[in-house]
Order: structure tokens, then C-alpha cells, then sequence
């Protein structure tokens, strides 16, 4: 009876000690394998984003001096680069801003155009095929985010848009 309690102990003893190595492991890999998803919210550089071209320079060049040790030429000319690096980046950025907002309001009145060209009635078919559209594309953007998160199980994806299509 005391060796069955004996080993009953050691090995309660033996598997939270494992329980806790684990645990220590899981904690430690995380911070390595974070997900660089744009919707992640541990993205690693979410704090660039709203920075000035010379405190992005600043922040890279700092980072990448401790990893490989510049000298004082090197330093100045790697910050330069990063500097004229982060001015394009911003300027790019800009102008892809002002040409969404640009081809957005094209497109409405695009929009409005077309349908002063049609009837009532083809107005309401539009709208209708529009509303057609935009639900398969949110059922199919479902399945596919399904299948990236590794929910997805064979067949599973059909029935489930077979059983939203009989609610409707």
C-alpha cells in the first residue's frame, strides 16, 4: 500500500513538472510564430504604421545595427537609405489614398448614371442581381475563411450554405 501511494505521488509530482515545461515552451514559441495576418492583432510592425519617415528610419536602422554591428559610416549610410526608403513608401501610399478615394467616387457616379439610363423596373432587377452578388461573395469568403482557419471539413461547407439557402 505505502509503495502504491509512494508511486502514485511521484508520478502526480512527475507529470505537473512536465505540465509546467510545456507550458513554458508554448510562451516562449509564441512570440516567434505570431500570425502576420493584416487583421492580426499582434502584428509585429501595427506600431510603424503612424510614424514619421525619420523615426521609421531611426527604428530600423537601430535594429539592424544590433544584429550586425555598424560602424559609424555604415550607420549613417544604412539610416540614409532607410530614411529615403520610408519618404517613397510614404509618398506611395499618399497617392494610392488619393486614387481610391478618386476611382470611389467614379464609380458612383458611374453608378448613378446607369441607373438614370434605366426603368424602374430594371433598376429594381439591378439592385436585386447586386444583392445576389454580394451574398454569394460573403458565403464564399466565409468557406474560404473556414478552410484557412482549418475548420473546414469535407462536404461541411456545402450543407451549410444548402441549410442558409432553405432558411432564406
Amino acid at each position: 500500500m505505502k509503495k502504491l501511494m509512494l508511486s502514485l505521488a511521484l508520478s502526480g509530482l512527475m507529470l505537473t513538472g512536465f505540465a509546467q515545461e510545456k507550458k513554458d515552451l508554448k510562451s516562449d514559441t509564441k512570440e516567434m510564430t505570431t500570425p502576420l495576418h493584416k487583421h492580426s492583432k499582434d502584428r509585429k510592425h501595427d506600431g510603424l504604421k503612424n510614424k514619421k519617415p525619420e523615426e521609421l528610419a531611426k527604428i530600423k536602422t537601430d535594429c539592424l545595427d544590433q544584429k550586425l554591428k555598424f560602424t559609424d559610416q555604415q550607420r549613417k549610410d544604412v539610416y540614409a537609405f532607410h530614411l529615403k526608403q520610408a519618404e517613397d513608401h510614404k509618398k506611395i501610399a499618399a497617392e494610392r489614398k488619393l486614387y481610391r478615394e478618386k476611382m470611389r467616387k467614379q464609380r458612383a457616379a458611374d453608378h448613378k448614371k446607369m441607373m438614370s439610363l434605366l426603368t424602374p423596373e430594371q433598376q429594381k432587377t439591378l439592385k436585386d442581381s447586386y444583392a445576389e452578388n454580394h451574398k454569394k461573395h460573403r458565403e464564399n469568403w466565409r468557406k474560404d475563411r473556414q478552410m484557412r482557419k482549418g475548420d473546414f471539413k469535407k462536404g461541411e461547407g456545402e450543407k451549410v450554405v444548402d441549410a442558409e439557402a432553405k432558411t432564406t
